[in-house]
């Protein structure tokens, strides 16, 4: 007698509308950082312009 093999079940591939709905959240939550980082690096510039001695 042969020892029965169990089969793995695998997780099925994503939807092409889900991955490209997750590709686009990570291409706008990118899109808001780069916004954030920009308009930091605007403020910090604009301190040490105005207020030499912080």
């Amino acid at each position: 007698m042969m020892p029965a093999r169990t089969m793995r079940k695998t997780a099925p591939p994503a939807a092409p509308a889900e991955r490209d709905v997750v590709a686009e959240c990570a291409l706008e939550l990118r899109r808001i950082g780069d916004k954030a980082d920009l308009r930091q690096k605007l403020l910090n510039l604009i301190t040490k312009l105005f207020c030499p001695k912080t």
